[in-house]
């Protein structure tokens, strides 16, 4: 898929060296010039190197400058939006609309390409040994628990879920049945996430990581680590909205994966799920 590079640059921008730096910084705040110039050109207003224009592009994943400059024309049409925060004052409705749909096909689009099929096949084929599913996630990420649970319960699976991370310690200490732990945080670190992925270690217990953090304990620490795309470094970041969708993206890819795979089992649960609804509305 065609990366939206405006953002990507965004996205990264605090990871890179800063001789990269200046060029993302000069490349967000001169758009429409940078198509028109060289490598060296741009080297120069940037206050960098050639040599660095060619390492900005590879931390970009694209490949040489000329792809880069391809790719910033495609998205001059973004590129006039205020990229650098969620809110602004008094902005439009349509101006809002936009700009989310914007982050949101970019975030959905770049976790896609990072999302590797020999760690969904991984994944899948423990979901499905699984007799019960222990997930935690805290604040944001807990929502994204929440809808694990509601999807896998639907197709039958046991899962526990729960904001108590501390019950959460006594069922991965004392469960003796095949079990499966999916840890969710955008930062890798959170305390109480890697404190039960320790547990769940311990117990010979496999475990999964929801992560933007590759190098982070979460991520490290896991038997398989599903990385969601790089957050918005904002400076007024409302609340988790680009993590949240990433997240949910990939709950969604799982629990289609699965139902794909074990198709007439799953229609037949969601029937008898439907069913007991129905029964409860009457």
């Amino acid at each position: 898929m065609q990366q939206n590079i405006i953002l990507t640059i965004q996205d990264y921008r605090e990871q890179l060296p800063k001789s990269e730096q200046k060029i993302a910084d000069y490349i967000l705040e001169h758009t429409n010039e940078v198509i028109t110039l060289s490598a060296q050109e741009l080297a120069k207003r940037a206050g960098s190197s050639p040599a660095a224009i060619i390492r900005f592009c590879h931390s970009m994943q694209v490949n040489g400058f000329t792809e880069l400059k391809l790719l910033v024309s495609a998205n001059l049409g973004s590129a006039g939006a205020e990229l650098y925060t969620e809110v602004e004052k008094e902005e439009t409705a349509e101006a809002i609309k936009r700009k989310l749909n914007i982050r949101f096909v970019h975030a959905l689009e770049r976790t896609a390409d990072l999302l590797e099929d020999k760690d969904l096949e991984a994944v899948l084929s423990e979901i499905e040994r699984a007799e019960i599913i222990y997930v935690y996630g805290l604040g944001a990420s807990s929502l994204v628990a929440q809808d694990v649970y509601q999807k896998f319960t639907r197709l039958g699976k046991t899962v526990f879920y729960s904001l108590d991370h501390h019950l959460l310690a006594s069922a991965l200490g004392t469960g003796e049945k095949e079990s499966l732990f999916i840890g969710i945080s955008n930062s890798g670190e959170t305390s109480e996430v890697i404190a039960l992925l320790n547990i769940a270690k311990e117990n010979g217990i496999y475990s999964i990581g929801i992560t933007e953090n590759c190098d982070s304990a979460l991520a490290e620490q896991s038997d398989t680590v599903l990385l969601t795309v790089k957050g918005e470094e904002a400076p007024l970041r409302s609340a988790a909205t680009v993590s949240l969708i990433s997240q949910l993206y990939i709950v969604d890819v799982l629990f289609f994966y699965y139902a794909s795979n074990n198709y007439d089992e799953t229609l037949k649960k969601i029937q008898q799920s439907r069913n007991t609804v129905d029964y409860l509305k009457k």
